[in-house]
């Protein structure tokens, strides 16, 4: 059962703030050890778990900034596809964890090196994808699998991302959703100019190269934030990373129902399981 918790709110959303309050309250009636963002610095290594309150991109940036320590994030966002747990439901995911009726889900992420002349500009990791973008204008990039060619990809880029962030830009962009447990990573080409549109699934132990090829404006970014311009002859190293993204999945949590209801994938709104839902197991859970 978790007892020593950091507590951390999303900047500028005045409700998350406020529900931070009320959880610091709850946690320290139940006689848990709770500390706040500003205290966590010295005393995170310790914490059984962060619970983060707002959207997925809070969860990323908790992840990155504490890694290998169990979040559970409270959705006050939009989508929150990674925070498990809805603002209204927050005592009950609160008693799961004190009680212990919780798993932690561990997820890969991405190490990534971008070299130019040999030399090493950005040595970084990334929980969701690391993407190679254009600007305004076309540009080109080749892939390499474990040193062999696979194609040359004209168009707005790339998108490496592992299995939790195969539901972000990569489904976005067309690539596949890639499920809890499924050992690999999906690399998806962005708006190709072709009309062969296929994305890729590699081994988690495969290394991805691409090679930027143009002239034009394009960036590198991982996680949502640009780290670097790209310049012709640039090589962006992708592998498995050595950090671990951990996610505390509570009971109920199942992730094809969240899949149907967050992103509204119901082909027929009206349709009835014919089975119960009473197979679920935390397995299916993200």
């Amino acid at each position: 059962m978790a007892q020593r918790f950091g507590l951390v709110a999303a900047h500028g959303k005045p409700e998350a703030q406020e529900l931070a309050e009320e959880i610091e309250q709850w946690l320290a009636a139940h006689a848990c050890d709770v500390v706040g963002e500003s205290e966590l610095a010295e005393t995170w290594m310790g914490r059984d778990v962060i619970i983060a309150i707002g959207g997925d991109g809070l969860i990323m940036r908790v992840a990155h900034s504490y890694p290998g320590i169990p979040i559970l994030g409270i959705n006050v966002g939009r989508v929150g596809f990674l925070a498990l747990a809805e603002r209204e439901n927050w005592q009950r995911a609160l008693q799961d964890l004190v009680e212990g009726r919780y798993t932690v889900q561990e997820g890969p992420t991405l190490a990534v090196q971008l070299e130019r002349h040999g030399q090493t500009l950005v040595d970084s990791w990334a929980i969701n994808d690391v993407v190679v973008r254009a600007g305004y204008q076309l540009i080109e990039v080749e892939l390499y699998v474990d040193g062999q060619f696979v194609n040359t990809y004209p168009g707005d880029g790339m998108i490496v991302a592992t299995p939790q962030g195969s539901t972000a830009y990569c489904m976005a962009a067309g690539g596949p959703v890639l499920t809890a447990g499924v050992r690999g990573f999906a690399v998806t080409p962005i708006c190709p100019h072709s009309p062969i549109r296929i994305a890729l699934v590699v081994p988690e132990h495969a290394t991805i190269e691409q090679v930027y090829l143009s002239d034009r404006e394009a960036r590198l970014i991982i996680d949502g934030e640009a780290v670097s311009a790209l310049e012709r002859g640039d090589l962006v190293r992708i592998t498995r990373g050595v950090q671990t993204f951990r996610l505390v999945v509570l009971p109920g949590t199942n992730f094809y129902e969240a899949f149907r209801s967050k992103f509204n994938f119901q082909i027929r709104p009206e349709a009835q399981p014919s089975r119960g839902n009473d197979r679920a197991t935390p397995s299916s859970a993200r």
